[in-house]
């Protein structure tokens, strides 16, 4: 499956590590490079992760990571997996 990050998850996880790197750049480096190692991780199950819980679609999961949580589309008609975007304790809306 194709892995596509969506513009919304680019800039949300650029404010995240920007606001990390502010009290400490190699953890914040250390935060993108294990997140982005579990997300592209994401095609070989696409399914172990959580359903998310707003919707009843089975396509739509929930990776979690470190208190943030990053959901995704499972496209299967078009082969892919979109990254919707990241999330800490505030409520994501889609």
């Amino acid at each position: 499956m194709i892995l596509i990050k969506s513009v919304r998850f680019k800039e949300e996880l650029q404010s995240i590590v920007l606001f990390i790197a502010h009290d400490n750049p190699n953890r914040a480096l250390d935060f993108f490079d294990t997140l982005i190692s579990k997300i592209e991780n994401i095609p070989l199950n696409p399914y172990s992760h959580r359903k998310r819980d707003a919707s009843k679609d089975i396509y739509t999961r929930e990776l979690i990571f470190k208190g943030y949580t990053i959901p995704y589309y499972i496209d299967t008609e078009k082969n892919k997996i979109i990254i919707l975007g990241i999330f800490n304790q505030n409520e994501w809306e889609n």
